[in-house]
């Protein structure tokens, strides 16, 4: 190895600080809160096709709730996991 790759510092892994965590988790609710009410509703607002039994419009906001339930998980983990480095 010479001097010059010497001096390159290594690159860091992309890591999910608590500011980051947070930032995505306030973006993801607001998707969310967008795609349930106007526009994103009114574009599935269609009774068909059905979705596992369920219409298209309820189908949406289940899948929404889900992606929002990910989110706070995923928020959650991260916010544990930095306040038991913290310790």
């Amino acid at each position: 190895m010479n001097q010059k790759q010497k001096d390159i510092p290594a690159r860091k892994h992309f890591t999910f600080t608590l500011n980051r965590s947070r930032l995505v988790f306030v973006i993801v609710m607001s998707f969310a809160v967008l795609a349930v009410v106007w526009p994103g509703h009114a574009i599935f607002s269609d009774p068909l096709p059905l979705i596992f039994g369920f219409p298209l419009s309820f189908a949406w906001v289940i899948l929404w709730v889900l992606i929002s339930f990910a989110a706070m998980t995923g928020l959650y983990v991260s916010d544990h996991k930095h306040k038991a480095e913290d310790v």
